[in-house]
Order: C-alpha cells, then sequence, then structure tokens
C-alpha cells in the first residue's frame, strides 16, 4: 500500500464501523493491481467524496465484499462519469454488451451476475451519498431488475426453441409488486407472472404448456442458482392464479377463466402493479387490456369494500401481530406496507372513472389522487416523505 497502516487505522476510526472499514482497506490493498493509482490517492479523491466511500464499506458488506474481490470495479467506480450521474437503461445494456459481448450466459451468466454487482454498488453508494433522490434509485434497481430478466428469458428460449422447435405463440413476462410499479428497493424479491398466448401442440410429445412450463422453470432454476460471481434476484410467483400449487405458466384464456371466475380481491389489488418487462409486449398488453374490468371494476359493490377491510385485518392480524402494529415501520400503522394498501385501494375504487390513477408506481398514483382531491394535500405531503 501506498500509506502506512497508521492511514488505514485513521480513516477507519473516523467510520461508524471501523473494525469492517479498516478490513475492507487491508484486503483492497492486498489486491489493489500494481499499475493502478494509488489506493490512497483513490479513496481520498473520490469524486462524491471520501465519506461517502467509507459510509459504503461500513454499511454494506455486500458491496464492500463486491469491492475487495474485484478492486477494478472500485477503480470504475471512481471515474466521475460513472459515479456522478444516474444511468439510464440503455447505457447500462450498452455496459453489459460492451463488457460481456456473446458471452452474457457463459458459465451459469457469470458476466451479468458481475455486472449485477458492479451496478448495484454502484446505485447504493450514490443512494449513500445522498446525491440520488429515492424515485432514482428505485427506478434504476428496477432496471438491473428488467435486464437481467430480458437476458436470462432470451438466452433460455432462444435454447428451447433450438431444441424443441417454435411455438406458434408468444410469451411474457409481467412484473407485480415493486418491480411493477419500477420502485424495486435493495431487498425487494421480484414478483413475476409467466403468460403464453395460446395452448397448441409442438410436437407429438410436447405441448404449448408444457413447452412455456419448461422455459419457466429454467428460468427460476437460474434466479435461485448460487454462483461464486454473485446472486442475480430472488424471484418469487407466489401471485400467480392458484400460488405455489397453479401452474407456473398459463395461457391468456387460462388467465381469463381464473380471474372471471375464481378471481379474489387481493389478486385484483396485486394485478395493479402488473408491468409487462420481457416478452411479447403485445401479449402483456392484451392481458392488461382484458383484465382492466377485473382490475379496476366501474361499480365497487359493498361486498368488495368489506373484502378490502377483511384483508387489512388479515395483514395486520396474521403477518404484522398486535404486538408490532405501533412499532413496525414497514409494516405497522402508518407503515409504508399500509400506505401502499390505501393507494392500491383508492386505485382499485376510483380507477375505472378515472384513468390517470391507472398507474403502476404507487409515488404517481399517490400524486395523482392529491390532483384528484381524493386524498387531502397534507396526508400526501406526508406518505411521499415516508
Amino acid at each position: 500500500m501506498a500509506r502506512s497502516e497508521h492511514w488505514i487505522r485513521e480513516k477507519a476510526a473516523a467510520s461508524i464501523n471501523p473494525a469492517q472499514v479498516e478490513t475492507v482497506l487491508i484486503q483492497l490493498g492486498e489486491h489493489w493491481p500494481e499499475t493502478a493509482q494509488p489506493l490512497a490517492d483513490v479513496v481520498e479523491q473520490f469524486p462524491l467524496g471520501e465519506a461517502a466511500l467509507l459510509h459504503l464499506f461500513a454499511v454494506s458488506s455486500i458491496c464492500a465484499g463486491r469491492l475487495t474481490q474485484d478492486p477494478d470495479s472500485l477503480l470504475w467506480l471512481c471515474q466521475p462519469q460513472i459515479c456522478g450521474a444516474p444511468r439510464s437503461y440503455a447505457e447500462m445494456l450498452g455496459y453489459l454488451r460492451r463488457s460481456a459481448g456473446n458471452a452474457i450466459a457463459d458459465q451459469g451468466f457469470s458476466a451479468l451476475r458481475f455486472w449485477k454487482g458492479r451496478e448495484m454498488t454502484r446505485i447504493a453508494l450514490r443512494e449513500l451519498a445522498n446525491v440520488a433522490p429515492l424515485e432514482e434509485t428505485t427506478a434504476e434497481l428496477s432496471q438491473v431488475a428488467e435486464i437481467c430478466i430480458r437476458n436470462v428469458f432470451e438466452h433460455w428460449d432462444a435454447e428451447f426453441r433450438q431444441q424443441y422447435g417454435s411455438p406458434k405463440a408468444e410469451f411474457a413476462i409481467l412484473a407485480l409488486g415493486k418491480l411493477g410499479g419500477g420502485e424495486l428497493n435493495h431487498s425487494s424479491d421480484v414478483d413475476l407472472l409467466f403468460l403464453y398466448s395460446e395452448d397448441g401442440q409442438l410436437t407429438a410429445h410436447i405441448s404449448y404448456h408444457e413447452f412455456f412450463n419448461r422455459l419457466g422453470k429454467e428460468i427460476l432454476e437460474t434466479f435461485s442458482t448460487r454462483h461464486r460471481a454473485g446472486s442475480l434476484f430472488r424471484v418469487d410467483l407466489r401471485l400467480r392464479p392458484e400460488g405455489s400449487a397453479g401452474p407456473l405458466a398459463r395461457s391468456l384464456a387460462s388467465m381469463e377463466n381464473y380471474y372471471a371466475g375464481f378471481g379474489e380481491t387481493w389478486e385484483r389489488l396485486a394485478l395493479i402493479k402488473a408491468r409487462g418487462i420481457g416478452g411479447s409486449r403485445e401479449l402483456a398488453y392484451e392481458f392488461l387490456r382484458q383484465h382492466q374490468p377485473f382490475i379496476y371494476p366501474k361499480s365497487p359493490s359493498p361486498d368488495l369494500l368489506d373484502e378490502i377491510a377483511s384483508i387489512k385485518r388479515r395483514i395486520e392480524r396474521d403477518i404484522v401481530g398486535a404486538d408490532k402494529l405501533e412499532r413496525d415501520v414497514k409494516l405497522g400503522r402508518g407503515g409504508i406496507r399500509e400506505i401502499e394498501f390505501i393507494v392500491q385501494t383508492l386505485q382499485l375504487i376510483h380507477g375505472a372513472r378515472h384513468p390517470f390513477l391507472q398507474e403502476t408506481s404507487m409515488l404517481k398514483a399517490l400524486r395523482a389522487l392529491r390532483q384528484l382531491d381524493l386524498l387531502p394535500r397534507d396526508e400526501v405531503l406526508t406518505c411521499d416523505n415516508t
């Protein structure tokens, strides 16, 4: 290292987690490229400030681990054009393609996993440095997830079509939850629905249903597989019709039959967030168009409103618990989940009369409710700040 152990102890002592920062700096020094700018200069001249970088080391063992395993990632991060501004979907995807070329899927998607780790670290750093507002952070995290999902899907779709032949049917991936709203956070699961356009027979032994369910299973296994290059995202398909008991993928007609005959109120609320993120855009659009009357009923009945209230009580009783209702910032009263529940309920009730409310983003829907005077301005500001 270019500086003494005293320098490391001095930098670590000024942080909120001295032991972790000291370990990170030692490990970086041990693996620092010989031809690179000295580590001490990189830290002290970091474009977003030395304090921001050391704070990242202190509070995120995951980000720190990525950097100690690959110090070149820190050299990449210290470029002002990388850490100094948000990156669009096109910029992120362009960097992935330049760095990985045609090898994105090789060795268990190693290049994709490495790219994801770099982008997640960059986003976390900008958030901790207070240069990225919440909406920018969640939007960029959502972009990273979408790029991962699309690349995994496109690879396996091509592999399956080469191996089994090509069904005369389209496939779409819809996001629900926070990804559907483009508001993913660092710890979010990715909620998905798999959909294909129509049933049919691909070969004498393989139906379209079997083909697309095998494809869905391969996508799911890729995301759940542990890898030395890092994880992708936790994918959750339990919001699909019939939950874990149902098939991974359903045809458009099967989806329509299910929601028309068995769809529950909580599924209406979940589908408010539905957004196509992979595969056929036309199929995703048709699904949403077809189910719009289910998601946004023109005349919500008293029974529907009673069921919404019942869902809220069940969440408080079974998920939060009476002892945590006043203390749990995420799930308790006045917490993030309650705000989301209120917004989605108002969207469900008023969305048919006010298409402006048919918005997957919770923050945008919240502001739309204010513009339509469906929530008092002071309550919207309180929720928005939360």
